[in-house]
């Protein structure tokens, strides 16, 4: 499993040497029969992967660069670059090669050679998305469902919300069984410190895995770190579970893309990035999907996220990852200084797949959320004049306010869908549309509260059997009752 330098220099009876290095790329010189993607190894058992071939010299992007040094000796392994893992991964922090970083000793369990480049799953493989994946948002799972399988971008500015909305994806999924990697671009220790510190908090962690590319690292290791966490979702997914990978942030790795290029003296192009970022981006997307294993459905579920500066999402990266993916939840930072949370402009977010996982009952009353938003967005615009407003547009007004407060959930509030669809329910029914909006804040604190117990999954199984909206309505009073006794 693991490379030798002295058994690949017999193996192969090539020897190379480092002829220049610089920023942990390695001009490696001596290697005629070296290809593009092939593991080298040092004197001091240091690996690499060649990432470019010139008439005389390879150049090889060295993840391990300790005792790295000018005129050290180079073998070829004949090996396309892998890396070395298992099931004994969970639970741990480790560093785009799989080694640790959290202090407990070495990663046990079975040790598998998974490589970072893998052909994507063929047409006669994937299968239809239809399977809802339930983030535990409200404004999420009615208005922007997703699917498993689904390969969705998280956008916005930074601070406004992304990471604290995929920790609780991750938090709600890792409960109910889902392998769930996070993998860190170039974020500072203490913030991949405050992730695992969450993941453990809300008891996520045992299914749960940490790859971090950290600044002190070096840049190639850091690009590395995307390709990593695909690798290991792969391995997981082969053994027959559904996984959620999530790539904060994939612009970053852009930029530690172009410094690589840059220093390899690549051609820069649109807005100084190369002309392959969107095939290196495009191709890792690609590998996640629905599939089809044996006779059961299984599924890699990716969050690349992309950050924009003052809510511009027509940069160079932030549109290539825009057309690469099944659409994408945009954090508006104009909605996050007004107090909105989470601060998800729905107006401006698509799930190009997700709709498909809906049942007939969640399509219409998404629909109807949906009109009564628009319909609130239109009357706060004619506010501004400061005319007189009919009777109607204050319905309008009040309904959107109630929505707003419905919609309000701070970090670690997870919903059920039972109880969201019961709060849509009753925001449409007589029960709360002409109730005045501090009872109603009330009714939400009181139900709010029982959000953990175990009756609303009782409530799938019976939402599951409602056929008209006229049943749903009946059902929604009958279980508001409940809450009036109480």
């Amino acid at each position: 499993m693991m490379e030798k330098f002295r058994e690949c220099l017999e193996k192969h009876q090539e020897i190379g040497y480092i002829t220049s290095l610089f920023h942990s790329i390695a001009l490696v010189s001596g290697l005629p029969s070296v290809k593009w993607g092939e593991m080298v190894i040092t004197e001091a058992e240091e690996k690499g992967m060649v990432y470019g071939l010139k008439e005389e010299v390879a150049e090889v992007l060295m993840f391990e660069t300790k005792n790295l040094r000018a005129g050290q000796r180079v073998a070829k392994t004949g090996k396309p670059f892998f890396i070395v893992g298992g099931s004994g991964l969970l639970g741990r922090v480790v560093n785009p090669i799989l080694q640790p970083l959290d202090e407990l000793g070495p990663v046990r369990g079975e040790k598998i050679a998974l490589s970072i480049e893998r052909e994507a799953p063929n047409i006669g493989q994937r299968i239809r998305i239809n399977r809802p994946l339930e983030t535990g948002w409200m404004i999420v799972d009615l208005l922007v469902p997703l699917g498993y399988g689904q390969r969705e971008l998280i956008i916005g500015d930074p601070k406004t919300g992304k990471t604290v909305f995929l920790l609780d994806t991750l938090v709600n999924q890792a409960k109910k069984g889902v392998i769930c990697i996070y993998v860190s671009i170039g974020k500072k220790h203490i913030d991949v410190k405050a992730v695992e510190e969450y993941l453990k908090e809300h008891g996520a962690m045992k299914n749960s895995l940490l790859i971090a590319g950290l600044p002190n690292q070096p840049v190639p290791l850091i690009f590395l770190a995307p390709f990593s966490g695909m690798a290991v979702a792969e391995y997981f997914r082969d053994q027959g579970n559904d996984v959620i990978l999530v790539l904060d942030d994939m612009t970053t790795h852009a930029k530690f893309y172009r410094e690589i290029s840059l220093l390899l003296k690549r051609s820069p192009g649109r807005s100084a990035y190369p002309g392959d970022i969107f095939h290196i981006h495009a191709a890792l997307m690609e590998r996640g999907g629905n599939i089809k294993l044996g006779n059961r459905e299984v599924s890699i579920t990716v969050f690349p996220v992309g950050e924009t500066l003052e809510n511009d999402i027509s940069g160079y990266i932030q549109t290539n990852l825009i057309g690469m993916t099944d659409g994408h939840l945009f954090f508006d930072i104009d909605e996050f200084r007004k107090g909105k949370r989470p601060a998800i402009n729905t107006f401006l977010s698509v799930s190009r797949v997700g709709k498909q996982t809906r049942t007939l009952l969640e399509q219409s009353l998404a629909n109807w959320l949906q009109m009564r938003l628009a319909e609130y967005k239109r009357a706060l615009e004619i506010v501004q004049f400061g005319i007189e407003l009919p009777q109607k547009t204050q319905e309008i007004i009040d309904l959107g306010r109630k929505i707003e407060m419905v919609l309000y959930q701070l970090p670690g509030t997870s919903l059920p869908k039972s109880l969201q669809l019961f709060l849509v329910g009753l925001l449409r029914s007589e029960v709360w549309f002409k109730k005045p909006i501090g009872l109603v804040q009330k009714d939400l604190e009181k139900i709010q509260a029982k959000r953990k117990e175990e009756f609303f999954s009782s409530w799938e199984r019976e939402l599951e059997k409602i056929k008209s909206l006229k049943e749903f309505d009946q059902w929604v009073k009958e279980k508001y009752a409940y809450f009036q006794r109480d």
